[in-house]
């Protein structure tokens, strides 16, 4: 009696649950038979559901099939009430933003390397121009931009320029004015000082001549005073090597250059008539020169005369 009451029990408690989920799915039918709009689905088009299955009508009306547009494919098939095979509806709101991204890894970005092309009519050649005192041609390597003749200022003139130019051999003049301005600055023709015995293949007192010369595919040039070798661990080719020479002390001051050790004087030129003048530089060592403030000696040694070179790379 006792296991009979027990059975009756439980069969009564099952029958009440499976009630309960029946009287959900009849309510949620019910609330799906009627649209957002308030629009009855039974009165659906019949050509919507014409030829549909019981199953897929249900489906359909359920689903709010009254509100699929008129361009719809009706034959498109569904899947959970939902028909992924229709054309897309109207743009919806823009979404929530997506979560910020992990932080990426360092990483050096180096420029692309391309190769130097190759000269040519359309391509003009590159690289460092330097000034040649003493010759008018140019090492292996490097081409002859032009060659040309010393020039500077009056050793006894304080006015005009202290630099030495590279003048040109064939000017080129543009509306010049007829006879020397009293107001305008002179260049001279520069003559070699008698006192260049360390060079010999330069005659005394002529001109001295000069090229400008172009150290192809080169990035620098410098000239280095006080040795006559190139850094070539560093990479550093010798264009060529000399002396320092300028104006002497007791004149008025112009630049250091460096001369040639194979210069050369212009044929024709020895004349010792030319204000503008280049002269040998030696070292003065501290207290040698009784002026003080000398060079330090060693390794100079005073009245030597101080060598150069120039360099490229």
């Amino acid at each position: 009696m006792a296991l009979f009451s027990r059975l009756l029990f439980c069969s009564t408690v099952l029958v009440l649950i499976l009630a309960t989920f029946a009287y959900d799915d009849v309510d949620q039918l019910t609330e799906a038979d009627t649209d957002q709009d308030g629009e009855d689905p039974s009165q659906m088009d019949d050509e919507i559901l014409r030829g549909k299955s019981e199953h897929v009508r249900s489906r359909m009306k359920r689903d709010g099939g009254s509100q699929l547009p008129s361009s719809f494919d009706h034959n498109a098939p569904f899947y959970s009430g939902q028909c992924f095979m229709c054309p897309p509806g109207p743009r919806g709101p823009p979404g929530v933003d997506g979560r910020d991204g992990r932080d990426g890894r360092d990483r050096s970005i180096e420029p692309p390397v391309t190769p130097n092309p190759s000269p040519g009519p359309d391509r003009p050649t590159t690289g460092k121009t330097y000034i040649r005192w003493g010759k008018t041609t140019c090492r292996e390597g490097a081409s002859l931009v032009y060659e040309g003749v010393m020039g500077g200022k009056h050793y006894a003139q304080k006015g005009s320029g202290t630099n030495y130019l590279c003048l040109h051999n064939t000017p080129v003049f543009d509306n010049p004015l007829a006879g020397r301005q009293s107001r305008g600055g002179l260049i001279y023709g520069t003559e070699a000082a008698p006192n260049f015995g360390h060079i010999p293949t330069l005659a005394r007192e002529t001109e001295v001549p000069c090229g400008v010369c172009l150290a192809t595919e080169k990035r620098d040039v410098l000239m280095i005073p006080g040795v006559n070798r190139c850094p070539t661990e560093q990479g550093w080719r010798e264009e060529y090597h000399g002396y320092i020479a300028a104006m002497r002390y007791n004149y008025f001051a112009t630049q250091f250059i460096c001369l040639d050790h194979e210069a050369e004087g212009l044929p024709g030129t020895s004349r010792d008539d030319n204000p503008s003048l280049l002269h040998p530089v030696e070292a003065a060592c501290s207290g040698a020169s009784g002026v003080g403030g000398g060079l330090p000696c060693p390794p100079y040694v005073d009245g030597y005369e101080v060598t150069c070179v120039v360099c490229s790379i």
